[in-house]
Formats: C-alpha cells, structure tokens, sequence
C-alpha cells in the first residue's frame, strides 16, 4: 500500500497552510510549493482537488490564497487520502490483498489505517521551521 503522488504532495504541503484553519492568512502556490518543496503546477491541481472535498478553502485578492477548510488539528491524513483518492472510507482506497499475502499484510494495513486516521495535518506540522 503506497499514497499516490498527488496525496505525498498535498501531505508535504498541507502543514504549511498553519494550524488555524480558516482564520490563517492565505498561502499562493508558489510560496507553498517553495515550502514543501514540490512542482508548483502539480500542486495547484492537488488544491483545487481539495477545496473541492472540503479540505481547503481559496479566497481571492489580498491575504487570499489558500487555507485549511478546518483548524489543521481537525485534518486527519486519513481525510486528505480519501478525498484525492476519491472514495468515502480509507479501506476502499486500499483494497486488502488476497490469499496468504493478504492474511501476512492484513495487520499491518490495520496499523497504517489507525496511524493514518490518528495523525493529523498539525501532527505533520510539529517539527516544521
């Protein structure tokens, strides 16, 4: 079970939005991209997606940009993989593996489920400068 390149991108960037949600001043693409140091184009896509689902929001003019639909504490990786995976539930986006490879990885993509529904965007931020 691997995040797809666009959620990598996003969990690399989210926690430079801060951790006020809503009420954060607004960060454009490029000084986000710059941060997180990911392809600026690649990303804007991968926000959009996100206010799409929710997870972000974009304001226009000044101080606009983007920032987190909800305070980053509230953001779990979970959340962010399933809404650029675009299912509803962590499971469907990483179907078990079947026959005795399934029943070896079964604990483990439990472990992966929980640590990702546990760990949230501010858990991300914590050691950022």
């Amino acid at each position: 079970m691997f995040l797809s390149r666009a959620a990598e991108v996003a969990l690399a960037a989210l926690p430079h939005l801060g951790g006020r949600g809503p009420l954060a001043p607004g960060s454009g693409v490029k000084a986000l991209a710059e941060k997180a140091n990911v392809p600026a184009p690649f990303l804007a896509k991968v926000l959009q997606r996100l206010v799409e689902r929710g997870i972000l929001r974009s304001r226009r003019g000044r101080g606009g940009g983007f920032v987190l639909g909800r305070p980053a504490a509230e953001i779990t990786v979970a959340d962010v993989v399933v809404a650029l995976e675009g299912h509803e539930e962590l499971e469907s986006a990483f179907p078990p593996l079947s026959g005795p490879a399934g029943r070896l990885f079964s604990p483990v993509r439990s472990r992966v489920f929980d640590v990702m529904r546990k760990t949230t965007v501010a858990d991300l931020g914590k050691d950022l400068p």
